[in-house]
C-alpha cells in the first residue's frame, strides 16, 4: 500500500525515537531541525517495506527481526555520503610536499605505509589517497602503501568496492591522472587494478571500540564526520584515533573541523591537519 500524504507525517515523538536510536547506533546527533531530513530519508524504506506509517516502521526496526534485517539499512538511509575526488586539495598538496617524502623513505624500513580512510563513503577519498601515493612513488620509489577504507554504510561500500563512477564524478581529476588510473566506458569510468589493489574495504562503525583491533597507522583520514557528532563523541573518537596512530602519525579532518578546545594530545600542524607527537 502506497503512503498517503497524511500517513507520511512523522510525529515529534516518533522523530525523537528515531533520533535516539540513530544516536545509539551511530552516534550521529540529529538536531530538531533535521526532522524533515529523517522523514525524507526513511520514506523510501517505508515504501519498500509496504508500511503505512513511521510508527509501524519504528516498531519493526526495534523488534528482534528488525534489528537483524533492517537496522543497518535504516542507519544507511540516514548517513550522508557526500564526497568527491581530490576534495580539499590543500591537504593533498601537504601530502605531496611534506608527508610522502618522509613516510616513503626506505630509511624507515621496508614495511608498508599504513593509511586509514575511516569514513570512505563511496570510495572517492581512498582512491584519491592511492593516486597521490602512487604518483609520489613514481617520482621517488620507496616503501609500499596499504590503505584501509571503511564506512558504516553497506551501499556506499558496495559502490566503493566496484570502483565504477559516472563520468561527471571524475571531471575534477587532471586528464593525465584520469588516463593513468581509470578505464573509460560508456558514460562511466572504472578504477584500474593497480589502484584498486592498494585498498581493502571493510565495514566499521566508529562508535565501536575499533582501537582494540586496529593499530599502527601512519595516517588517518576522518574528514567531514565529526561535525555530525556531539562534543563527547568527538573527544572519544579522537582518543581512539590517537591510539591507532603511530608516534608521528597524521590525522586529517575536514576543512570545517577542528580539535580546538578538545581534550586531546594531538599537535596542530595546519588547518584540519594534526600530528601525534613522536615523544611524550
Amino acid at each position: 500500500m502506497a503512503l498517503s500524504q497524511t500517513q507520511k507525517q512523522m510525529s515529534q515523538l516518533e522523530f525523537e525515537q528515531f533520533r535516539d536510536l540513530i544516536y545509539q547506533e551511530s552516534r550521529i546527533a540529529l538536531r530538531p531541525h533535521k526532522k524533515m531530513l529523517v522523514m525524507n530519508r526513511l520514506a523510501k524504506r517505508l515504501r519498500e517495506l509496504n508500511m503505512d506509517s513511521y510508527g509501524d516502521y519504528y516498531k519493526y526496526v526495534v523488534s528482534t527481526k528488525g534489528r537483524q534485517e533492517e537496522l543497518a539499512r535504516m542507519v544507511d538511509a540516514i548517513t550522508t555520503n557526500t564526497t568527491q575526488f581530490f576534495r580539499e586539495g590543500k591537504q593533498f598538496e601537504f601530502l605531496d610536499g611534506h608527508v610522502w617524502p618522509h613516510l616513503l623513505d626506505l630509511k624507515l624500513g621496508s614495511a608498508a605505509v599504513r593509511i586509514w580512510s575511516s569514513a570512505c563513503s563511496t570510495g572517492e577519498e581512498p582512491y584519491t589517497i592511492g593516486i597521490s601515493a602512487l604518483e609520489a612513488q613514481r617520482r621517488s620509489p620507496g616503501r609500499p602503501v596499504s590503505i584501509l577504507a571503511s564506512d558504516i554504510s553497506d551501499s556506499a561500500l558496495r559502490t566503493a568496492r566496484e570502483g565504477i563512477y559516472p563520468e561527471d564524478k571524475v571531471s575534477g581529476i587532471p586528464v593525465v591522472l584520469l588516463h593513468k588510473y581509470f578505464l573509460k566506458g560508456a558514460g562511466r569510468v572504472k578504477v584500474k587494478p593497480e589502484l584498486q589493489r592498494l585498498i581493502e574495504f571493510d565495514k566499521i562503525n566508529l562508535n565501536d571500540p575499533f582501537q582494540r583491533q586496529l593499530k599502527g597507522f601512519d595516517i588517518v583520514f576522518c574528514r567531514n564526520v565529526i561535525i555530525y557528532f556531539d562534543r563527547q563523541t568527538q573527544e572519544e573518537l579522537m582518543m581512539k584515533y590517537y591510539e591507532v596512530l603511530r608516534p608521528g602519525g597524521y590525522l586529517f579532518l575536514g576543512h570545517s573541523e577542528t580539535l580546538h578546545g578538545m581534550a586531546t594530545d594531538f599537535e596542530f600542524i595546519m588547518a584540519s591537519v594534526y600530528q601525534k607527537p613522536t615523544r611524550r
